[in-house]
């Protein structure tokens, strides 16, 4: 091959090449505030780097959080809390150009139509989180650990720690702050009993959802002894009846898992793709599990889990629509979130409220078409809470009602004062819902899972 013929296919590989590798401008203004923020130490230049990164018009959701968290610990160290503000407000939507897909698992399309709040959590991103591994593994065990052993110790040394703190900060006995604290618990226990057992409506009536209650048991059955080995757990459920719930969870190598858990006796094989849990009772029925897609694990009730399989097989979308909009309103880029459609969140809110007040608060307030409630980790730990509305002027309203509130409420409780101060309350730039957000570090979580 001659040098004249060589060439124009040189410079064709070196331009794929470097249209391949070529660094965009939310990409160069993040790394040069990166470096500006943790190379040379010069918050001016990492300021103007990010705020440059919050005008420029990017998908790359991940890319725009870091650099919102970033800005606001920086806005904090230069003692500028107001220009925190309108960073806080701008989560929802930037970055965001259109819904999220695949943040939640893919049988999710499935459940019951009745079911009308989720809650998903991102294993693998709160553990790589920077925040999570300056926490230690007190924080990563809180979370996942399946010990019960471990879990005691970690709630019993906590519980010290927060009497001590409250003694030292009132100057009281520690013995007398640690009493008090055991009978607040024990009376929060009495109370949740005593509603289960009338019947309320409202969430301290009703059971944990499946989640909470045999997360551990199918770990173990599976050979895992926490559930760090998992990729992401979702559960879903209706508001009426908790213990109507399922669960979801992505786990690398399940196939062998499960095979190893059958020959081992820990499952019992009802059917192909069907297992269920020698043992394991849920609110006095059998738990049983299912493979609906390659490496996602079904947990539920038996006659729920004969429902999600009926769909499956049937290909029948059955997810309520409105909990699915509300789903894919949410960033992909959450360690974790929350959602409850309207009927939920107006159900459980006025949950114990007498009709008659109900229907005052119901004509004073705007309607919420549902809720949405995202929590990222990064060096800092963010919750956003985002609220659609159906009305822009009671909305407004109600924004100026709670930063009044706020305000009068920070100076009366030393504990929460930190916390107050760093709410921000707002409404959307649309105007079409409410945004209530704040952003704590590392050092402000500790203080507050002390509290």
């Amino acid at each position: 091959m001659t040098i004249a013929s060589w060439l124009p296919l040189a410079l064709l590989a070196t331009l794929a090449t470097g249209s391949r590798g070529a660094e965009t401008e939310a990409q160069r203004l993040h790394r040069r505030g990166v470096q500006c923020m943790d190379d040379i130490e010069r918050p001016d230049c990492a300021i103007e780097n990010f705020e440059a990164l919050m005008e420029v018009p990017t998908a790359d959701r991940e890319l725009m959080t870091d650099g919102m968290l970033r800005l606001i610990r920086l806005y904090r160290g230069g003692g500028d809390a107001e220009a925190v503000k309108p960073i806080l407000r701008r989560f929802w939507d930037a970055g965001m150009k259109r819904d999220s897909r695949g943040h939640v698992p893919f049988s999710t399309r499935f459940v019951p139509k009745d079911f009308d709040i989720l809650l998903n959590v991102d294993v693998e991103r709160v553990l790589a989180a920077p925040l999570t591994k300056r926490l230690g593994d007190d924080a990563r065990d809180t979370l996942f650990t399946c010990d019960e052993i471990r879990r005691t110790s970690l709630e019993e040394t906590r519980r010290v720690k927060r009497a001590t703190r409250r003694a030292k900060d009132s100057g009281r006995d520690f013995e007398t702050v640690l009493a008090e604290d055991l009978a607040r618990e024990k009376k929060r226990e009495d109370e949740q009993a005593a509603a289960r057992a009338r019947g309320d409506a409202g969430p301290k009536g009703q059971p944990a959802p499946i989640m909470f209650e045999s997360s551990c048991a199918v770990a173990l059955a599976l050979g895992d002894n926490d559930l760090s080995h998992w990729q992401r757990m979702t559960t879903v459920f209706s508001h009426h009846d908790f213990g109507r719930s399922i669960m979801l969870s992505q786990i690398p190598g399940l196939d062998a898992k499960l095979t190893a858990a059958v020959d081992g006796a820990r499952l019992i094989e009802v059917e192909p793709g069907h297992w269920l849990v020698p043992n394991l009772q849920y609110e006095g029925g059998d738990v049983d599990l299912a493979q609906l897609d390659l490496d996602e694990l079904l947990i539920a009730p038996t006659a729920i889990i004969d429902e999600m399989i009926a769909a499956r097989r049937s290909r029948k979308r059955s997810m309520d629509r409105a909990l699915e909009q509300l789903i894919n309103k949410v960033p992909r880029d959450t360690g974790f979130f929350v959602v409850l459609t309207q009927s939920a969140l107006l159900d459980l809110g006025f949950a114990g409220v007498k009709p008659g007040a109900r229907g005052f608060f119901a004509a004073l307030l705007p309607k919420p078409k549902g809720m949405q409630i995202a929590g990222v980790l990064g060096e800092d730990f963010g919750l956003f809470t985002r609220m659609p509305t159906d009305s822009a002027v009671k909305g407004r309203a109600l924004v100026l009602i709670a930063r009044a509130m706020i305000e009068r409420r920070a100076g009366d409780d030393g504990n929460s004062e930190e916390l107050l101060k760093s709410l921000d309350v707002a409404e959307a730039s649309d105007r079409r819902a409410l945004l209530a957000s704040y952003v704590l570090s590392a050092a402000q979580l500790q203080k507050f899972m002390l509290e």
